[in-house]
């Protein structure tokens, strides 16, 4: 029974369809002046775009130029990190740092 009610209900449903208009093609309401107002506006995306990829480039080299800047001044030869380092012991920088840091581990943990 079932290979007889099948073949009709798909038939009823393809008749239906197309009766109904399902398959019709809606028409175009873009006129053609909207389609080259948006060719333009396509265009100057692009200029955007591209002038936006060359600074992009721009500020990558600057970054990697000031990276490497930086990575020359932080690498400070031995000698004068040793004297840095006395000179911040001299001052009580370092220890000061430690204590507040005890304070605040001791906060944490009351809390």
């Amino acid at each position: 029974m079932h290979r007889t009610i099948r073949p009709l209900i798909v038939g009823l449903f393809c008749i239906v369809a197309g009766a109904f208009g399902c398959a019709r093609v809606p028409p175009c309401t873009v006129s053609p002046v909207d389609i080259e107002e948006t060719r333009e506006d396509v265009k100057i995306v692009e200029k955007d775009l591209a002038t936006a990829r060359d600074q992009a480039k721009k500020l990558s080299a600057r970054l990697a130029a000031r990276k490497a800047e930086y990575n020359a001044k932080k690498d400070k030869p031995p000698a004068l990190r040793k004297k840095l380092d006395k000179l911040k012991k001299g001052s009580g920088r370092i220890e000061r740092k430690k204590k507040n840091k005890e304070k605040k581990k001791d906060s944490k943990e009351s809390a």
